[in-house]
């Protein structure tokens, strides 16, 4: 049964019973007509439409997590990461238990280089159920390290437990040739892994640089180093999307497209970091005003995330 707001349970009250039961049962009918409605229009792709069917829907239950979540999913797929966000962060918040709204929220903020900590403000990141889904989601991604930090201090429960052997056995089976496989830069035994920094001038030295130069919108840092980095290691696509990031966040389009394009041809396969590239060339041509460009990377971007 939808929940449904305070204020109608007071009209409600107000009149005549049988009058208030049909009143209620009306509202259950259109509300749930309208979600559903809504959930055909997304599966169908229609998304527009979808979205605003499910704002109707927040007309009717402005507090119900489930409408905010299916808001973000449906604006992830329009590509609308901001407005996607926002819906995100309120149903994690209202339910930080739940899995499934981290994955949604984070799906939101990897296109924009965003991570929780950005958001400190507004999400439980001490919250033990919290912790647990994300690292569940950094599992998913192949990313160990920030499995067993998330999960650092907590309790050790079954699923904790499981959770950290995991992690384990995915950084112990994750060779170099795995690792290039992700996209990810190729690291040495005992570098970027564990509690310990990485080693200055590695590869993942500069990954995890470039990355934090991301977040803080430092183009001119992030072009010179995406420079070095490119140059000490011209196999990473990472470090292609870096540079050619710095140079969309600098104005300088052309260039941008040309050293994104260098990185591509380095990808062995479609993944977060292959959507990173294409979402970044799309933006790239769009500058450029060349729309049939920026539509095919568009396509690449639908494909890829399916």
């Amino acid at each position: 049964m939808w929940a449904l707001p305070v204020f109608w349970c007071l009209l409600a009250g107000a009149q005549e019973e049988d009058s208030a039961e049909f009143f209620l049962e009306s509202y259950s009918d259109a509300f749930q007509q309208t979600f559903f409605e809504a959930l055909k229009e997304k599966g169908i792709e229609n998304y527009d439409r979808a979205e605003a069917l499910l704002l109707e829907c927040k007309q009717m239950d402005p507090l119900d997590p489930v409408l905010d979540h299916e808001l973000a999913k449906v604006l992830i797929r329009q590509k609308q990461y901001p407005a996607a966000e926002q819906y995100a962060v309120a149903a994690v918040r209202a339910e930080p238990g739940e899995y499934w709204y981290l994955h949604t929220l984070m799906q939101a903020l990897e296109p924009q280089y965003r991570q929780p900590e950005n958001l400190a403000d507004f999400l439980p990141l001490k919250m033990p159920e919290f912790r647990i889904n994300l690292a569940t989601w950094y599992l998913e991604q192949g990313k160990g390290d920030k499995v067993r930090a998330q999960l650092e201090g907590l309790p050790a429960t079954n699923q904790v437990v499981a959770l950290r052997q995991q992690a384990s056995q995915l950084e112990a089976e994750a060779g170099p040739e795995a690792r290039q496989a992700e996209g990810a830069p190729d690291v040495n035994p005992g570098e970027g892994t564990g509690d310990t920094a990485p080693k200055e001038g590695s590869a993942a030295d500069f990954e995890k640089q470039l990355e934090g130069l991301l977040v803080s919108k430092g183009w001119d840092a992030a072009l010179e180093l995406g420079s070095e980095a490119i140059e000490t290691y011209p196999l990473q696509p990472f470090f292609y999307l870096a540079k050619g990031r710095a140079l969309l966040g600098l104005g300088r389009a052309g260039e941008a497209v040309g050293v994104l394009e260098a990185g591509e041809e380095f990808l062995l396969e479609t993944g977060e970091l292959a959507i990173r590239i294409y979402t970044a060339l799309a933006e790239g041509y769009t500058a450029l005003g060349k729309m049939e460009k920026a539509a095919e990377y568009k396509a690449k971007i639908k494909n890829g995330s399916q």
